[in-house]
């Protein structure tokens, strides 16, 4: 199996609110638990996910973030990456919808 780069695996998907093949919309959100003295660099490598967005956090070392991606894999793919980073204890899905854009959808602004 080929092993990817946290820059290549996060760059092969498309930045958030794109759709994927089909028009769907995965929208998912993690808790991910942390050692409270790497909250902060693990904070900031979630955000600079494009797919990804932290929503809240507890100085206790929790976050909760939101996916918004293409797939069912790229969802995977990107709690894989986030559970291999330092600091992080666990990343697991708490919550997992899918949105179809069809010609009735309308961009919120």
């Amino acid at each position: 199996m080929k092993q990817y780069s946290e820059a290549n695996q996060a760059s092969r998907h498309p930045p958030l609110g794109h759709a994927g093949k089909g028009g769907e919309v995965h929208i998912s959100s993690l808790v991910i638990h942390v050692k409270p003295e790497g909250l902060a660099q693990v904070k900031a490598r979630v955000n600079a996910i494009p797919q990804a967005e932290v929503y809240g956090e507890s100085p206790a070392g929790k976050l909760v973030v939101v996916l918004e991606t293409a797939s069912h894999r790229e969802v995977a793919d990107l709690i894989d990456i986030i559970h291999a980073y330092e600091h992080v204890l666990t990343a697991f899905l708490v919550f997992h919808q899918i949105e179809q854009q069809g010609p009735d959808f309308e961009e919120i602004q």
